[in-house]
């Protein structure tokens, strides 16, 4: 008995704080091994042994100091005494004072969520300076687009943001045959979802992979009703090539079926599904169309296998597949996940290979962007877009700024996306443009870059700090969703606002004589970067919000003057830190628009007067003094 108590008496008295002690101490040593760093973070001057890194003294505090670059914090740490540097740290961690320090010890120890805080930043560190360098070793990679990746991954990561929501979510997640996914009733094309952007070799590679037996990652689908469809929430470019590859596709057999009623007892159909080559030969006589991979891929038609020797299946056991149809290959015997079987069986019957699928049974949108932000956090890395896309789509700004960004999928009427937009003259113009200035498609990444913009010219922080550029985008679309009489509400407030920033962004690529080289990407080219763009592209809009009706007079008469500051005050910072990025993004927007002869409260009552909100007092609150710069 005695024995029992002494344990139970060790274990009381033992610090809680100790493996958190320890798990921030080999973080900062391992931090500290790191000899390439993003551009404007400094190396530590040396490396740092984890038992030198004492968090029951003060001696902790001057490592986090040199590494703070890689911890990436909101605030600037100071290293004139300790408790300066505890109120910093408590600070950049985005912690109120009160929960961070530890009442109960010394005034100056941090508090278990602090400190836990503090070790889950590390950790996210670790892993980022990890595949910064990853990104830095691969071929054609530069030392600025891996900054770049690391910033973004910062942005996306958002290790500062709200505890995830308490309310209970249903879900069930399963394995099923490929053939239940198949034959069941999906919405691929829910208003969030992306067009289809894996080419042709990307869906062969997935259907090679199912049939070497290969696991597929997870499919992610949300029940919205009994009676409707269940959307694709992740996982679209995969089904659709399953779809595809089978001939199950919706819209090839609609394609299929019209054009069976048109002549009718000529076996479309049941060729499509049987022998396509057979129906490939038909349609050509009957539609006078010939079926080429280009019209296959416009149609949702079926597609062939690779060849060998175009880097497709490998095995001599699967050399009979090499270039075919899926019609063509029905009967062929292949071995998938330990078990003989044919083609036709593996993609139509119960078999042991399985895909695994999570089911959203019931869950609000709000709830759906928590469990993806914890997706993330265990790895499964769908980006900020992605989540928002889904998270907020049931707002009709959603869909908005997914199809002006020329994100949405090409094929569905801007009626069914986002019918606010159905009537903006030259809607299409923005997205080819920010595709000019290099912003591609990949991830909704220009969907983004409209997001953010939009931010900063509607939403009122009320004086609240700003905090990551995700956490920013999405307070405006909470605000949003959670107000039904917000104006953003309004259709016709909707469209006027995308005519406005189509005119505003086509304004900015007209007059390509504004921008130096140096302020656009450092003098290294004419390739836009994030921050440079954003910054002007939100000045511009406030300029000719303030006084379309002379933007142009205004813009002849200054554009030496923007030229030369763009290439001075304005050229590219140094520093990554999220802080000084913002100052970056004010300074500009700023600057053009009293570069421009206008007065930026003016602009900003334009705004609000239009559109209910304006952004600017926000932004010109993230101006930092100079000597923080």
């Amino acid at each position: 008995m005695t024995e029992n108590v002494d344990v139970v008496d060790i274990e009381i008295a033992e610090d809680p704080r100790t493996q958190l002690w320890e798990s921030i101490a080999a973080g900062i040593s391992a931090l500290s091994e790191a000899t390439d760093t993003p551009s404007g973070i400094s190396a530590a001057p040396s490396s740092i042994s984890s038992a030198d890194v004492d968090m029951s003294s003060d001696s902790w505090m001057p490592f986090i100091v040199e590494l703070q670059g890689w911890l990436n914090l909101s605030e600037q740490l100071s290293n004139s005494g300790r408790d300066a540097f505890l109120s910093s740290l408590v600070a950049g961690l985005e912690l109120e004072p009160d929960d961070a320090i530890d009442k109960a010890a010394d005034s100056t120890q941090l508090s278990p969520l602090a400190l836990e805080r503090l070790s889950q930043r590390i950790e996210l560190a670790l892993r980022l300076q990890q595949q910064f360098a990853e990104d830095l070793e691969a071929e054609g990679a530069t030392r600025a687009s891996a900054t770049s990746r690391w910033s973004a991954a910062w942005e996306e990561s958002d290790p500062g943001a709200q505890p995830l929501s308490t309310e209970p979510v249903i879900a069930t997640s399963d394995v099923v045959p490929i053939s239940e996914l198949t034959n069941s009733d999906l919405n691929l094309t829910p208003s969030y979802q992306r067009g289809d952007v894996w080419t042709t070799g990307d869906r062969q590679a997935l259907i090679e992979s199912v049939l070497r037996g290969i696991p597929l990652p997870s499919i992610i689908l949300r029940e919205v009703s009994a009676s409707d469809p269940q959307e694709v929430v992740d996982g679209k470019q995969r089904l659709t090539a399953l779809l595809r590859f089978v001939g199950s596709h919706p819209a090839a057999l609609e394609r299929v079926q019209k054009a069976e009623a048109r002549h009718p007892g000529k076996d479309l159909l049941k060729n499509f599904r049987e022998d396509y080559p057979k129906f490939k030969a038909a349609w050509k006589t009957l539609e006078n169309e010939s079926i080429t991979a280009a019209l296959e891929n416009e149609y949702y038609f079926p597609f062939k296998l690779r060849n060998n020797g175009s880097g497709g299946l490998l095995g001599p056991e699967l050399e009979a597949l090499h270039g075919k149809y899926y019609t063509q290959i029905l009967k062929q015997v292949i071995k998938v996940a330990g078990a003989e079987m044919t083609v036709e069986k593996l993609f139509t019957r119960t078999v042991p290979y399985k895909v695994p699928v999570i089911r959203y049974t019931q869950a609000n949108p709000r709830q759906i962007h928590d469990v993806f932000k914890l997706y993330n956090r265990q790895g499964v890395h769908l980006n900020a877009e992605e989540i928002r896309n889904a998270a907020f789509h049931e707002i009709e700004l959603t869909p908005a700024i997914l199809l002006a960004a020329g994100d949405a999928d090409p094929r569905v009427a801007v009626e069914d996306i986002a019918p606010s937009l159905a009537h903006v003259s030259d809607l299409a113009s923005l997205g080819e443009t920010l595709r000019g200035y290099n912003f591609g498609v990949a991830r909704y990444r220009r969907t983004k870059v409209v997001s953010w913009i939009l931010s900063l010219l509607l939403l009122d922080t009320n004086g609240q700090k700003v905090k990551t550029t995700a956490r920013h985008i999405d307070e405006l679309l909470t605000r949003v969703q959670d107000d039904e009489q917000d104006p953003l509400r309004s259709k016709q407030v909707i469209a006027d606002l995308f005519e406005w920033l189509v005119s505003a962004i086509d304004l900015h690529a007209r007059h390509s004589e504004l921008w130096s080289e140096e302020f656009m990407d450092g003098g290294k080219g004419t390739r836009w970067q994030e921050l440079q763009l954003v910054g002007s592209l939100v000045g511009m809009a406030f300029a000719f919000a303030a006084s379309p009706d002379d933007i142009e007079e205004r813009i002849a008469l200054n554009a030496e003057t923007i030229w030369e500051t763009s290439g001075g005050a304005w050229k590219r910072i140094e520093k990554a830190q999220s802080k000084t990025q913002w100052d970056y993004i004010a300074r500009i927007a700023k600057g053009l628009i009293e570069a421009l002869g206008l007065d930026p409260a003016r602009a900003s009552e334009a705004v609000k007067h239009r559109f209910g909100s304006s952004g600017y007092e926000s932004l010109e609150r993230m101006i930092l003094p100079e000597n923080e710069r």
